[in-house]
């Protein structure tokens, strides 16, 4: 389980998308947005750097939380 930082979170369209675009490429994937916070808790057998890499191509700039 990692988390990612990511801005620009609105409303539940970006939320959507964000989802959508994780569980495109692993479809077993866990995603829980919390817009306030603006992070991203994604549990998926595919790697941070890829999900951040998703959530970027969706318009959304992410980093990953090291904390």
């Amino acid at each position: 389980m990692f988390v990612l930082e990511v801005s620009g979170m609105g409303c539940g369209s970006c939320v959507s998308k964000i989802t959508k675009a994780i569980q495109a490429a692993d479809s077993e994937a866990k995603v829980t947005v919390d817009r306030a916070a603006g992070k991203v808790t994604v549990e998926s057998a595919i790697g941070a750097d890829r999900v951040r890499e998703l959530v970027e191509t969706q318009g959304y700039p992410a980093k990953i939380d090291c904390k």
